[in-house]
């Protein structure tokens, strides 16, 4: 997407201009496949329902303007963290039983996937990095939850591959320790 396509991204229907909604699609369809490779098998969710999902998200609660693509994008990754995030609470809420009666399992050997409550983990431990630094917090949503690597964070942000990765190693560092402390 071009910079100068952001006055029709703010148009009053994106959905009318076949050209601009087919590029924003297949930018947000690259987002969510790389984000849902590494979900678990499955899911509720597919890259197709996670992109219109967002794209709803977006266009309901988006700004009257967007200021540029980037803004866009941003609030797409963002979207699509939420959407993910919800997933993994209702998948948690279902493995706990969801409001069913509750059935002796004896003699019956269950594994459940620790997916969806390392996710809650993350979740939890990036609100509070958020507070701290907002800068890493946003690197490692678009990394980890967009899938989006270092020089297409770099772009998103304005600032230099270079610092993109060191803030990600901080950040890292960080969680990690968070993390263990939840543990």
């Amino acid at each position: 997407m071009e910079p100068d396509d952001t006055r029709l991204l703010n148009a009053s229907s994106v959905s009318n201009d076949n050209e601009l909604f087919a590029g924003l699609y297949a930018e947000l369809k690259k987002i969510a496949a790389g984000r849902m490779a590494a979900e678990r098998l499955g899911g509720i969710l597919d890259a197709t329902a996670l992109v219109h999902e967002a794209w709803l998200r977006v266009q309901n609660s988006g700004p009257e303007k967007w200021r540029d693509h980037k803004q866009f994008f941003a609030a797409a990754a963002e979207a699509m963290r939420r959407i993910l995030v919800e997933a993994a609470r209702r998948r948690l809420a279902a493995k706990r039983g969801g409001g069913e009666p509750v059935v002796p399992l004896d003699g019956i050997d269950l594994s459940a996937p620790v997916n969806d409550e390392r996710l809650l983990g993350i979740h939890e431990v990036l609100d509070q990095l958020e507070a701290e630094d907002e800068i890493k917090a946003r690197i490692v949503k678009l990394r980890f939850f967009s899938g989006m690597n270092h020089d297409e964070i770099a772009a998103l942000l304005g600032v230099n591959p270079k610092t993109v990765r060191r803030h990600r190693e901080l950040a890292q560092i960080w969680l990690y320790r968070a993390m263990e402390k939840k543990t």
